[in-house]
């Protein structure tokens, strides 16, 4: 079974426009566009917002769903009255050996488009149905091969790496880079669209979070998991974060996963509404996160001391906070915060008698930034 490129499949998709004289859109059987024709004239909504968020509607997958598209083995027509600002269109499945793994839609406003025209591209669908088995099956077998290679079992993952280096989804002889993603509001993240990702990006749901696996090399790694989050801020109006491992050989997921794990939890802390991404290699102290819960940590390095800095006067925690990140820059510390520098010293001053930290000692200025730091992530 030969596999057509990305690219490839984008001509195939333009050959079927062109022979047909319809815009057409490919979609994979979880209705995620995979590639889309130039088109001329007015355009449905439908067409419009699958094109702009990458994935159909979950109002226009029921209604294509209860014309039977997944059982169709022949072309169906959509009509164009079948909900608000839809145009009628064709439906073709695009089917390997009986089994539905996309499907091409024909845009049909004024019908005009023969059924006759629509099979004599049978041998394109059957090209386009080729490369999406392929792809799906690798997508059924990573389904359940990536969780166990990021999982806490030495035995599951080596299992887990030896058959995807066999199969050819990870290469033997390099490192895997894992990227996370979670809904800013908690929710289930739900499936990726790979096929905006490049190729090789393997995916697959772990618990409420989803889960990349690649070994194209950290470099690329940000543009991969900006690409991925975007993807789903159509769907996840709340914001989706992301987060970036380190590589590791792929014997060693799990600890890629815990990374990733304090990553995400930096990237969420960070802000709602948008997209965040944060990587392992960037996060300092804050890696603490991958080795235990915040709560846990926070307990461990409890101190009464510490304790009354956080629940006072909002301004000299944001005072410690800020000389603290600056690593005890008075200078940088008062144009940070707006203040003269004599303010700056009669606030230390304060903190000091507040907490009894000698903020002129390395071990006491450790400890407090320690605590504040992860303070936040309780």
């Amino acid at each position: 079974m030969s596999d057509a490129s990305p690219i490839q499949i984008q001509e195939l998709v333009d050959i079927v426009a062109a022979r047909t004289g319809a815009p057409t859109t490919l979609e994979d059987r979880e209705l995620h566009l995979v590639a889309s024709s130039g088109h001329e004239g007015a355009v449905d909504e439908v067409r419009r917002r699958s094109i702009m968020r990458r994935r159909s509607s979950p109002d226009v997958q029921r209604l294509f769903a209860s014309f039977g598209i997944a059982a169709a083995e022949e072309p169906l027509r959509i009509p164009g009255n079948a909900m608000p600002g839809l145009f009628a269109r064709w439906c073709v499945p695009v089917r390997w050996r009986g089994v539905a793994y996309g499907y091409l839609w024909l845009l049909d406003p004024d019908e005009t488009v023969p059924v006759s025209a629509v099979r004599a591209v049978a041998d394109i669908v059957d090209q386009l149905a080729v490369s999406m088995a392929r792809r799906a099956r690798a997508s059924d077998h990573t389904s359940w091969a990536v969780p166990e290679l990021l999982s806490a079992d030495a035995g599951a993952r080596a299992r887990a790496a030896e058959e995807l280096q066999r199969d050819g989804l990870i290469p033997a002889t390099r490192d895997i880079t894992v990227v996370g993603l979670a809904r800013h509001d908690g929710g289930p993240v739900g499936p990726v669209n790979t096929w905006l990702l490049p190729r090789g990006v393997l995916s697959a749901p772990i618990g409420q979070r989803g889960a990349l696996v690649f070994s194209s090399g950290p470099d690329t790694a940000p543009d991969i998991a900006d690409r991925a989050a975007r993807s789903l801020l159509a769907e996840h109006t709340s914001g989706v974060a992301a987060g970036i491992s380190g590589p590791v050989p792929a014997t060693d997921g799990h600890t890629a996963w815990r990374q990733v794990d304090a990553a995400l939890r930096v990237a969420l802390h960070d802000g709602a509404g948008a997209v965040t991404v944060r990587s392992w290699s960037d996060l300092g102290v804050l890696r603490l996160l991958s080795f235990a819960e915040p709560d846990t940590l926070v307990t461990a390095l409890s101190d009464p001391r510490a304790q009354s800095l956080l629940t006072g006067d909002p301004d000299l925690l944001r005072t410690a906070r800020t000389y603290l990140d600056l690593a005890g820059n008075a200078q940088r510390t008062a144009a940070a915060l707006s203040i003269h520098r004599q303010t700056l010293y009669h606030r230390l001053r304060r903190i000091t008698a507040l907490t009894g930290y000698d903020l002129d000692t390395g071990p006491d200025r450790l400890t407090l930034h320690l605590v504040l730091s992860l303070s936040d992530f309780r």
